[in-house]
């Protein structure tokens, strides 16, 4: 969720780039609520705060409210629907029969004014009895006061324990012989947080220049207590059995392989190094070997974080089923051109995935 945040403003702010003469002001509180909200959450994760910070915090909290009635038509309950077809259900009743005697434009402009009628008592009815009465909306005004009093919000947060849960007891469970099971888990890890302070320590007085035993510097060498940074990259996964080569590919994509080569040359020519970029002549690369996948994972920097990345996975299954539903093609940011372009999107913009392949 909070991954969410970064990236859907960008969305909703290109889904809404174009809205016509009646819809611009709509557009625009909906715009407006969204960036308020996702601004006060992405303070709310900030490690230190500001009297000036819980100041933008509180601004951003008094801006959604004001906007937030936008999304009321959003908030329709079963209790409410069943309310709005029992009202549609009485207009029609009270509403007298049309004269079968009229001009067929004044029945028409009957009808649109008896729609229109309708579109306004149900619209009426939405917004007196939709609501954002729920307990998560008035925990966010207990934040500013939660910073002031204990500090930074992520330092609460029960993602450290759910962690743990999946690094530690999960896997000390595999780990273990399955017989108490629990006492081993915390023996094991017991003994591991042991040798990672005597470790600490040795290296702490190496530093400041103690004289240690040659056999514990060279402990210390090969096992090191500095973290390396975690440098990721994109990885390809979930290969199909049903396609080895272009003629494949170009079956189950169902687009020919002479619009797929006229593609691919010039993608390879403008954003390839020379020494592996495909080969021009469209006959060679249509012979070439093609890997066809579902999964591209991404790594994605987390917020406010150097060296600890979040993994997105982006699926493509082109036409076959995703877990017994119907076909997942994922939708991804794609760089269309220089950052100084598209405002905040930064040259960025979605698009959907048609397949994921490696020649």
């Amino acid at each position: 969720m909070r991954n969410l945040g970064r990236c859907v403003l960008g969305v909703l702010a290109v889904a809404l780039r174009q809205p016509g003469s009646a819809q611009h002001i709509p557009f625009k509180r909906a715009l407006r609520c969204v960036r308020a909200l996702v601004n006060f959450n992405m303070m709310a994760q900030y490690r230190s705060h500001t009297a000036e910070t819980i100041t933008y915090m509180e601004d951003y909290l008094d801006t959604f409210p004001k906007m937030k009635d936008i999304f009321l038509e959003f908030r329709v309950t079963k209790r409410i629907r069943t309310k709005i077809d029992k009202q549609r259900r009485k207009l029609r009743h009270d509403r007298p029969k049309t004269s079968e005697h009229l001009a067929p434009s004044k029945r028409r402009r009957m009808r649109d004014a008896e729609r229109k009628e309708e579109t306004e008592r149900r619209m009426d009815l939405i917004f007196c009895e939709s609501h954002f009465n729920f307990m998560k909306m008035h925990l966010l005004s207990d934040f500013c006061d939660h910073i002031r009093q204990f500090g930074n919000i992520p330092m609460y947060s029960t993602e450290f324990g759910e962690l743990a849960h999946k690094t530690q007891i999960k896997a000390g469970w595999r780990q273990s012989k399955k017989n108490d099971a629990s006492r081993q888990i915390v023996q094991s890890y017991s003994r591991q947080h042991g040798i990672r302070m005597r470790l600490l320590n040795l290296e702490s007085l190496r530093r400041c220049g103690a004289d240690l035993s040659p056999d514990v510097v060279e402990q210390l060498d090969t096992t090191s207590t500095t973290i390396a940074p975690d440098i990721r990259r994109r990885m390809l996964k979930g290969r199909r059995d049903d396609v080895s080569n272009m003629a494949d590919f170009s079956r189950v994509l169902g687009v020919s392989i002479q619009i797929i080569c006229r593609g691919l040359i010039p993608y390879s020519r403008h954003n390839l190094p020379p020494e592996r970029r495909l080969p021009v002549d469209p006959e060679i690369l249509a012979s070439l070997p093609v890997k066809l996948l579902t999964q591209l994972e991404i790594p994605v920097l987390a917020f406010q974080e150097t060296e600890i990345y979040d993994i997105h996975r982006a699926r493509c299954t082109v036409a076959l089923n995703f877990r017994n539903y119907g076909s997942r093609n994922d939708r991804v940011w794609v760089r269309a051109c220089m950052e100084d372009m598209y405002g905040a999107l930064r040259g960025r913009l979605p698009a959907k995935l048609v397949a994921l392949f490696k020649i």
